[in-house]
């Protein structure tokens, strides 16, 4: 019982690993593009996800993948 149940939180933290490592890769993908901005003569709207998403997609020149709408979501959350 013991065995299985630790086999289990390894899988779950392994996942975890994979998860975060796939975001914090994202999380760079997106300050590349950030870092194109002029912040000084450029407003970039932190309020409005819909606004942030098209800017980045147009930074990107595609669609955002599902990790970096998310990131722009939690972005906005916060």
């Amino acid at each position: 019982m013991i065995v299985e149940k630790l086999s289990q939180i390894e899988v779950e933290a392994k996942y975890n690993i994979n998860s975060e490592y796939r975001k914090i890769e994202t999380i760079s993908g997106i300050k590349r593009l950030l870092n194109q901005i002029d912040f000084s003569s450029e407003i970039v709207p932190i309020e409005d996800s819909e606004r942030l998403t098209n800017i980045m997609t147009y930074l990107k020149g595609k669609q955002l993948n599902g990790c970096e709408s998310n990131l722009v979501k939690e972005i906005i959350k916060e």
